[in-house]
């Protein structure tokens, strides 16, 4: 896969749960995957909403995105890319932050407000996934 793709890690034998963070800050980005890389997941990155719809729409394996829901440049923002993969792609979870909107969002999603501490960030994340 190529950069205008998304960049991730090739899942060995998908013994570990797979992240997609879309995220358009890419200091910010590059730090959360780098943190949950270490923390033990694989890892697939995105800039917009429109790179994950694609990448989601290639058949990637992904269990959970991990998205802003400031995605500037995208036909969708975080939100939008939640209802998608709700009606497109329901078995994989999805994770929403935002340092700006209050949670919870508009369809009631409970958000991750930023800053966040990645104690936090994991309890989060594996309340969304099935134990492994």
């Amino acid at each position: 896969m190529n950069a205008a793709e998304g960049i991730h890690d090739e899942p060995s034998g998908r013994a570990k749960p797979t992240i997609l963070v879309v995220e358009d800050v890419v200091l910010v980005r590059l730090v959360v995957a780098d943190q949950l890389r270490q923390l033990g997941f694989a890892i697939i990155e995105a800039s917009s909403a429109d790179e994950a719809v694609r990448i989601l729409n290639a058949g990637v394996p992904v269990d959970l995105v991990f998205a802003d829901i400031h995605l500037p440049g995208s036909s969708l923002d975080g939100f939008g890319l939640a209802r998608w993969i709700r009606k497109e792609q329901p078995k994989v979870k999805v994770l929403l932050t935002s340092g700006q909107v209050p949670s919870p969002g508009p369809d009631g999603e409970v958000l991750l407000v930023k800053p966040y501490k990645y104690p936090e960030l994991l309890r989060r994340i594996q309340a969304l996934l099935p134990p492994g």
